[in-house]
């Protein structure tokens, strides 16, 4: 007897140096398709935490979260997660949605505050899922490689999840004050 019935989804986090190596093509094929940049897996992204729903062997949709530090505020050091690569490859179904707010209840449970940044017309989704969006102050966060300085200028707004450190809020608090994060390459 042959079941009709489709495979259930299964939401799987895991550690980059973690993923297999099916799962890792697939991410690098996604990512490339979605961002037009590739995927290596250097160093940084062993230690990023995939979040991916997956049907059988195929994954539906993915996001990540890495730990950036330091940010730097007002002369005070933040660990702060980088929400990243949020992808949904079936749009339309609520996949995206799943994966983004199972990053929420994992940075709730676990109290961290974390960031990221898009296009205004996808700030409608994050907010959906939960994140809190900022529109006026993604210039004043710049990414520090050595001793250069890259604003970050291309009409992004920033979605965040604020913790018990309370980093958005002082961000917000002083409006004229930058935030330091390092280099941009490691986004």
């Amino acid at each position: 007897m042959t079941s009709n019935k489709k495979a259930s989804l299964k939401l799987v986090i895991k550690k980059g140096i973690n993923l297999t190596e099916q799962e890792l093509s697939q991410i690098k094929k996604d990512i490339l398709r979605e961002f037009k940049i590739a995927f290596n897996m250097d160093d940084q992204a062993k230690e990023k935490l995939f979040f991916l729903l997956k049907q059988e062997n195929a994954i539906l949709a993915m996001g990540s979260l890495w730990e950036v530090k330091p940010v730097i505020f007002n002369g005070e050091n933040f660990s702060i997660y980088g929400v990243l690569n949020v992808i949904a490859n079936i749009k339309g179904k609520g996949y995206g949605k799943r994966i983004v707010t199972s990053m929420i209840k994992y940075l709730v449970f676990h109290n961290k505050t974390a960031f990221g940044f898009c296009m205004p017309q996808n700030s409608g989704f994050y907010e959906k899922c939960g994140f809190t969006i900022d529109t006026v102050s993604t210039k004043r966060f710049v990414y520090t490689k050595g001793k250069e300085r890259i604003t970050n200028q291309d009409g992004q707004v920033i979605f965040y999840q604020d913790a018990s450190d309370h980093f958005m809020e002082k961000v917000l608090a002083f409006p004229d004050r930058k935030v330091s994060i390092p280099t941009a390459s490691l986004w």
